[in-house]
């Protein structure tokens, strides 16, 4: 296995905009826990800038910020595991690309049906 420039352990739960996310992290692997679907829509409508279109994004532009993301974690040395409800939903930093699972599809499409 590779060395990496730094290691890291903890365990922290972090209020963001009235949320709690659980962040674990051993040696390169830091997993960032959401309690749901909903808490992670939030969270990332609020900490992420807005669109340089200002039309909100698209697909398209959420896919490449995520590979730009999914980079410099992988040249970090880091892999970063984003979990809804203990599930993984998106893998940082593991590959070339960042490795979306069938739960973050099926968890957006289900985001669509219900009431806010």
């Amino acid at each position: 296995m590779e060395a990496f420039p730094f290691e890291v352990s903890g365990r922290l739960v972090l209020t963001v905009c009235g949320d709690q996310v659980l962040v674990v992290a051993e040696e390169n692997f830091v997993i960032v826990n959401f309690k749901d679907h909903a808490a992670l829509e939030r969270v990332m409508k609020n900490l992420l800038p807005p669109s340089s279109s200002g039309k909100g994004g698209g697909l398209l532009e959420s896919l490449e910020k995520a590979k730009d993301v999914n980079l410099k974690i992988g040249q970090a040395g880091l892999v970063v595991d984003i979990r809804v409800n203990n599930r993984t939903y998106v893998e940082l930093g593991s590959g070339p690309s960042p490795r979306i699972t069938a739960n973050a599809v099926f968890g957006k499409v289900g985001s669509w049906f219900k009431k806010s």
